[in-house]
């Protein structure tokens, strides 16, 4: 289904993937249905209205949980009366202030959407208004009837990550912390929180544990599927980061490949590493300072 901004791909389990393909990010959020409810687990860029779309789906109760707090992942929040977020302040204070044009402005190029896909976007307008968000620990379980997501804490990527996990269908919500592209332990600033790469290998190792009890993997970015055994390559490929021993190549040029302003330009809330590298480990490639 393609309502001009989301394309809709029903997968097995009851489960639509609500992507947005025609910004750099494509971003991915999904929803969740179940018996008695369904879960929206996040809410796009907030430049179509998912929440116009997720209706069109499931016309009962949706419940929005957000994998962390990065805007591309929270637009749409304010459409929603509430929003479960990991229990940490700068996550439930970053929802609350929203997200200003300003600040925004790296993302809003219209050199970033493709071509003849903006329609009426305007990148001076572009703002996430504040939500209203709800904390939860790691262990909590939502309860949709017939399945259950139980929430599990990641840090690492940001220090609000989370991912969902349906047991009962043996399907792994991962939000940014895996996806099929570079993954990002970068970050540093007011705008992105800080990336920890000991807690991102941590939390990657742990969650390779539940590979083989998997049957799908879904990540927030670029591809709606992944198999599981991705996150024991990707437990592996941080661990190796971690130890220093894995050969990189310096960032350089256009960092759009890091979501990051271009060098040279100067944003509040942006820090932007001078020695930021790119690292391929069997496959798995990732962007960090340098190791």
């Amino acid at each position: 289904m393609n309502n001009n901004w989301f394309e809709i791909k029903k997968l097995p389990g009851n489960i639509y993937a609500i992507m947005e393909p025609y910004h750099f990010q494509e971003v991915i959020s999904y929803l969740i249905v179940g018996s008695s409810a369904a879960v929206l687990l996040d809410t796009g860029a907030g430049i179509g209205n998912i929440a116009e779309a997720a209706k069109s789906i499931y016309g009962g109760e949706i419940t929005v949980v957000n994998s962390h707090v990065h805007f591309d992942h929270v637009g749409d929040n304010y459409r929603f009366p509430q929003v479960l977020v990991c229990d940490h302040p700068a996550a439930i204070a970053r929802l609350k202030k929203g997200y200003g044009p300003a600040e925004l402005a790296p993302h809003a190029k219209l050199s970033l959407f493709a071509p003849g896909k903006a329609g009426d976007f305007n990148p001076a307008e572009y703002n996430i208004l504040p939500s209203n968000p709800i904390p939860v620990e790691d262990g909590h379980v939502i309860n949709l009837g017939d399945r259950r997501l139980r929430v599990i804490y990641t840090p690492g990527h940001s220090p609000d990550s989370v991912m969902l996990l349906d047991e009962d269908f043996g399907a792994l919500f991962t939000g940014d912390s895996y996806y099929p592209g570079p993954l990002y332990c970068h970050y540093e600033g007011d705008f992105y929180g800080a990336s920890n790469l000991e807690n991102y290998a941590r939390s990657m190792k742990k969650i390779a544990e539940l590979a083989d009890s998997l049957n799908a993997v879904h990540p927030g970015h670029n591809l709606p599927s992944a198999e599981p055994d991705q996150l024991k390559k990707a437990a592996q490929a941080l661990e190796e980061l971690l130890s220093g021993s894995a050969p990189g190549e310096p960032l350089k040029g256009d960092l759009t490949v890091a979501s990051l302003p271009n060098s040279g330009e100067e944003i509040p809330g942006y820090v932007i590493p001078d020695d930021l590298h790119i690292y391929n480990i069997n496959g798995i490639k990732i962007i960090s300072r340098k190791r």
